[in-house]
């Protein structure tokens, strides 16, 4: 049986240190201590320390810590006689890690000395002594973890703050509960109102970035940031922490139903992908409006815009069907023609002045209800006020004669916030002198009366409040419209079996030819072949 190699130490005066400490809770001096201790061993030992490495706020537990890793590869070439560290755990609290690492410092011909334990190096007693801190170390860290997450269960199920920041809440000293942040908790709401009411996230993100908003970690607003905390449970009050979930834990910032209307538009905007057309001259291509509400009646899968080019060179637009691309079907219609069918219905819709009425006082009640109150402008001047103190603070630095790149470029980017609320409060202003004329249930009434459908925005709005969906078939189209408080939405299978269906009222009508007109542009000409149904749909 072969023997056991014998240490043999390295026989220079190089030393290396290793310095570490666990979390941002620890003071940063922890590390300065390590340093100085270790400088103040080494010199009265007579030993040169020619390269120290640290892992700053990383666990033991990790075995990828950078400054580790380094180490363990440079001490084989540096060949120091010693290695200075504080204490084994800071080497790490795996014993099977700290095995392997202790092995490869050794063999590479260094020392490893504790300044804070004493291990014997000679004698069999030197090797238990070390096994046993070995050990202790991993025991340490697995009790700490037991008991952090045991503290943090608790502080889950009672819905207290763990650590975790919500941009638009604070937390209360005293109570360690989520409090609601009066300065940021308004953009929270303007940002969901906006987004429920179709604006894009991006152009949302670039209002809140030019007004010198910030997310909880300091960054600019992006549309993936936006995107989780539009989909944020907590803004209705849901507490959540890993699998813990406490309603009402927290305060809600935002209503259920705008909250709903939101994952709505998620869901929607997802359906509808893009509405531009496929091919390779997308960018040429008008807009495909119907995308995302069009489906196919042969098949239920959705109708998607693409375009093709005759031998004159001119280009002609269609609806097809998306399981084309499998050879699964092979419906297709011209866009102007399927567009103008749905316009006349859109029109059609608005000349019930029952719909008309239900539609101007929804829109009126949801701009009264997410825009008509001073919690948005609170916001804005409390930011405004914020950035003129942070300006003063810097213009008193100035006059003590400090001046540098950094302080002038810092009071340029605070001049350009402060212009941009300027802009935002007199924005507001203005939207708010204005509202009551024009968020009133008359001017909207007398908008969709007169409702220009070449107008998208208009046409978008009558289509999202009423249609849910529209099925194509070979002679006719099925149109199911948005008849409940909750949108319940009729599915292309349930469509199949009209007089069974209990959400479904039946056919409301049935006609030969289109029932508000031709087909075509000329309005005389007959509509043969199609006809209409409508489908009401009722919880």
């Amino acid at each position: 049986m072969a023997r056991s190699k014998k240490f043999k130490r390295n026989d220079n005066n190089l030393a290396i240190a290793y310095y570490r400490f666990s979390s941002h809770s620890q003071n940063e001096a922890s590390i300065d201590q390590q340093k100085e201790l270790a400088h103040a061993w080494a010199d009265a030992h007579g030993l040169t320390i020619v390269k120290e490495y640290e892992d700053a706020a990383i666990s033991g537990t990790k075995e990828d810590r950078p400054g580790f890793q380094l180490m363990l590869s440079e001490v084989a070439k540096i060949r120091p006689s010693t290695l200075i560290m504080w204490k084994t755990d800071r080497l790490g609290r795996d014993k099977y890690v700290l095995a392997m690492a202790k092995k490869e410092i050794r063999d590479a011909g260094c020392e490893i000395h504790l300044l804070a334990e004493n291990i014997p190096t000679e004698g069999p007693e030197g090797i238990l002594i070390e096994g046993l801190m070995d050990a202790m170390a991993e025991y340490y860290s697995r009790q700490l973890s037991q008991n952090i997450q045991r503290g943090m269960d608790y502080n889950a199920q009672h819905a207290l703050f763990n650590g975790h920041k919500v941009f638009g809440y604070g937390v209360d000293r005293q109570t360690k509960k989520y409090v609601v942040d009066e300065d940021t908790a308004p953009f929270v709401q303007r940002m969901f109102a906006e987004y429920a009411a179709g604006k894009a996230m991006q152009e949302i993100c670039d209002e809140f970035n030019a007004q010198g908003l910030r997310t909880t970690r300091g960054a600019k607003f992006g549309v993936k940031t936006m995107n989780k905390m539009l989909q944020n449970r907590a803004y209705i009050g849901e507490y959540h922490h890993g699998d813990i979930a406490v309603p009402d834990g927290m305060p809600a910032l935002v209503d259920v139903n705008t909250f709903n209307e939101v994952q709505a538009r998620f869901a929607l905007n997802k359906r509808k992908g893009s509405q531009r057309a496929h091919g390779k001259d997308d960018a040429e291509a008008p807009r495909y409006w119907l995308t995302g509400k069009l489906f196919c009646g042969e098949c239920g899968a959705s109708m998607q815009g693409v375009h093709g080019t005759s031998k004159t060179g001119r280009k002609y637009y269609y609806y097809y069907c998306k399981a084309q691309r499998a050879k699964q079907c092979d419906k297709k219609i011209r866009k102007e023609q399927v567009e103008e069918l749905v316009t006349i219905l859109l029109r059609g819709l608005l000349d019930d002045t029952e719909n008309l009425a239900s539609l101007a006082v929804d829109a009126a009640a949801y701009y009264r209800d997410n825009y008509r109150n001073t919690h948005y402008l609170d916001g804005l001047e409390a930011k405004r006020r914020e950035v003129e103190k942070s300006t003063a603070n810097l213009l008193k630095v100035i006059e003590k004669g400090v001046l540098s790149d950094a302080v002038t470029d810092r009071l340029v980017q605070l001049e350009e916030q402060k212009n941009a609320l300027d802009e935002a409060i007199k924005a507001e202003h203005v939207r708010a002198a204005l509202f009551e004329d024009e968020h009133s249930i008359q001017a909207y009434f007398d908008k969709f009366m007169r409702a220009d459908f070449d107008n998208p925005e208009t046409r978008d709005a009558v289509m999202e409040y009423f249609v849910d969906k529209i099925y194509l078939y070979d002679d006719k189209l099925v149109a199911t419209f948005f008849y409940s408080e909750d949108r319940t939405e009729i599915s292309w299978d349930e469509l199949g079996d009209l007089v069974i269906c209990p959400f479904v009222k039946g056919e409301a009508a049935e006609f030969d030819c289109f029932p508000f007109g031709s087909t075509t542009t000329n309005k005389s000409e007959p509509c043969a072949g199609w006809r209409w149904v409508r489908i009401y749909c009722f919880l």
